[in-house]
């Protein structure tokens, strides 16, 4: 995401969600969305919300997961939103 699409995407989903508006709050930022690991269709060889938390977690991070929406504010209830913020 540019850096303009990606502050309005995260401005969206905060107004959308309290979840993510006290996540930016708290200084996390916003890594990815992704599968979670009982959502991830099967033979899908990508990460899963699992995954990246637990690279994310050995990388020194403190890591949170939320709900995951589309760009235009829908919830995507297969995925989850990966959430970073350093230690």
């Amino acid at each position: 995401m540019a850096g303009n699409e990606k502050e309005s995407y995260l401005a969206l989903i905060a107004a959308a969600d309290p979840e993510i508006r006290t996540l930016l709050d708290q200084g996390f930022e916003f890594v990815t969305n992704a599968f979670k690991a009982s959502k991830a269709p099967a033979g899908m060889k990508g990460k899963t919300d699992q995954d990246y938390m637990q690279r994310l977690q050995r990388q020194g991070y403190r890591v949170a997961i939320s709900a995951a929406y589309d760009g235009e504010g829908h919830i995507h209830p297969s995925l989850s939103a990966i959430w970073r913020k350093k230690r």
